[in-house]
């Protein structure tokens, strides 16, 4: 076997042909011609017009012209007689809709030492909530809660919600039967 098989295997050639792929390349960059106006992919994308033949053209930025900016030139930052803007008419306060009653129902009431929460349902939007002692909630505050009530006030009118529990429910409530997984043999 001679020398120059040992020395020039595989990755070699693979080595070489990649190097001259990458120099074809940068050859054909180094030729090719580019454009004066340096831009980013951006600014062409915004700038160009599409010819006919599916070339871009560029366009250059064309500024506006000065008699759009009047407001500037006639109240300028830095002058001693310089008015602010005049102000906008101030817009009339829409007549508030009454509002509408309260529908709520205590559905739960949690104590911790710290902490007394109502689990409140409201049945206008279905809407569970929970909200703490003191804790207000669109135009209504939680004014107290103990271990069966809640107090609710709004506008100086008090409404007390009773924890309603309901003892049918626990007598119809049967204990799960288990069932076997296999059928017992009578004999």
């Amino acid at each position: 076997m001679s020398h120059w098989k040992s020395s020039f295997n595989m990755l070699s050639l693979l080595l070489i042909v990649s190097l001259l792929a990458l120099s074809g390349y940068l050859y054909y960059q180094w030729i090719t011609p580019f454009s004066s106006i340096a831009s980013t992919p951006d600014q062409t994308r915004n700038n160009s017009i599409e010819v006919s033949g599916g070339e871009r053209e560029v366009v250059l930025f064309s500024p506006t012209a000065i008699s759009s900016y009047t407001e500037i030139t006639e109240r300028p930052l830095f002058v001693e007689g310089r008015l602010p803007p005049a102000e906008p008419e101030p817009k009339k306060a829409a007549a508030r809709s009454p509002s509408k009653p309260l529908r709520l129902k205590l559905e739960g009431v949690a104590i911790t030492p710290k902490n007394k929460v109502a689990i409140i349902r409201d049945l206008n939007s279905n809407e569970l909530l929970r909200v703490s002692q003191g804790m207000n909630k669109n135009d209504w505050k939680v004014e107290s809660v103990d271990s069966s009530s809640a107090t609710i006030v709004r506008k100086d009118v008090k409404l007390v919600l009773k924890l309603e529990i309901d003892s049918n429910r626990k007598k119809k409530r049967k204990s799960p039967t288990m069932k076997l997984p296999f059928k017992p043999s009578k004999g």
